[in-house]
């Protein structure tokens, strides 16, 4: 017979979800209308899980008590104010991710990123802080384990050995295989089990139930790459208002010119994005530089919908700019009145002169040849 308690309370019913990447989450009954709030360690059977009691689900009724627990600090679901950040030489993953766990009241274990770096800036726009994670980390897989670390890189693999676990039942459609164990620590996400199977199975998920002393697994063995079937669960649980790229046109204000770059202020903070530090501006006009006066609206747009790549595309009209032509163009010439001085013949005789030549077109076409490889207007 296997037990829990929950913060020293015994636990009459429990259901752990397990899934390949993000946090596990586990509901339980109390034989107790004791309170439970904030930390919690599991102890099932003298493995300890820990985890943070979800406020909005917890309830009593009569003498007992049932709650959701989200490991760690139960935070990736938070939603996070934005922030822009910016590093010429390369802004590290881990430091973007270790202000959004920093946040999020969640704390990092191991952290191997693909790539290690995500680019020269990263704007975080407002949103849960699992979001910011999971694109910083590219390919990787992030999990909480039952300590309450959220670990990122690749899951290990593990061996049970075949008298840890008992096989009571396989479905070779869905790949499930529900397992009878005495400890929590016998199987777990990666694990390899072969006892009483034709073929060996990968667990992808685990769905651990403890009902009246009897410690049950429901580990599902998809292929490799499949989708995780708790993801939309976990996704259900942090409540994203968006997820993915960033397609729009969003409005700004010039606050400081760094050389060629801007610095940048929102204009509509309901927008939900942060003020950004020196951008590159993509003024549309190959060879030209642009120079807006403080206070000037641009636009603000990202490549590919990459929030790791903001440029300024656009500027606010202003109709007190001066035309500007560019090598190859045709142009008009003005001429104006020319003063000379020299001689002039007269009657086959060299006389000094001088005077103002008045031109009857005082224009004329021409075509630029030659000139600056960079423009400014003003």
């Amino acid at each position: 017979m296997t037990y829990a308690r929950a913060n020293g309370h015994t636990i009459t019913r429990l259901r752990i979800m397990i899934g390949a990447r993000g946090p596990w989450f586990a509901d339980l009954e109390l034989d107790t209308d004791a309170e439970l709030a904030g930390a919690v360690t599991l102890d099932v059977g003298g493995v300890e899980l820990v985890a943070t009691v979800d406020p909005l689900e917890v309830g009593a009724y009569g003498a007992s008590r049932s709650a959701r627990i989200v490991a760690g600090g139960g935070g990736w679901g938070k939603l996070l104010e934005p922030k822009g950040y910016h590093n010429d030489a390369g802004l590290k993953a881990l430091n973007v991710a270790q202000d959004a766990a920093r946040e999020a009241g969640e704390t990092l274990g191991a952290f191997v990123a693909t790539p290690e770096r995500v680019g020269v800036d990263y704007v975080r726009e407002a949103g849960p802080a699992s979001r910011v994670l999971e694109d910083v980390i590219g390919s990787a897989s992030w999990w909480v384990d039952y300590s309450g670390l959220t670990q990122v890189g690749t899951r290990p693999t593990s061996t049970p050995a075949e008298s840890a676990y008992e096989v009571v039942g396989y479905d070779p459609r869905s790949k499930l295989v529900e397992l009878r164990v005495d400890s929590l620590a016998s199987v777990s996400v990666g694990s390899v089990v072969s006892k009483s199977l034709d073929t060996p199975q990968t667990v992808r998920d685990l769905e651990v139930i403890l009902d009246a002393g009897e410690l049950r697994i429901k580990a599902w063995c998809g292929a490799s790459g499949a989708q995780d079937r708790l993801a939309g669960i976990f996704r259900a649980l942090v409540a994203r208002s968006t997820d993915g790229a960033l397609h729009g046109v969003y409005r700004y204000r010039v606050i400081r010119m760094s050389g060629d770059r801007i610095e940048l202020q929102a204009v509509r903070k309901g927008a939900g994005l942060p003020n950004l530090i020196p951008l590159t501006v993509w003024p549309g006009l190959a060879g030209a530089r642009m120079q807006p006066e403080l206070g000037t609206e641009v636009l603000v747009q990202f490549i590919e919908g990459d929030r790791t790549m903001p440029i300024v595309t656009g500027f606010a009209s202003d109709t007190s700019g001066a035309p500007i032509a560019r090598q190859g163009d045709a142009v008009e010439v003005l001429l104006p009145p020319a003063v000379f001085s020299g001689t002039i013949a007269v009657g086959g005789v060299p006389t000094p002169a001088s005077g103002v030549l008045t031109f009857p077109l005082n224009k004329m076409a021409g075509v630029i040849t030659s000139g600056s490889g960079k423009a400014k207007l003003s």
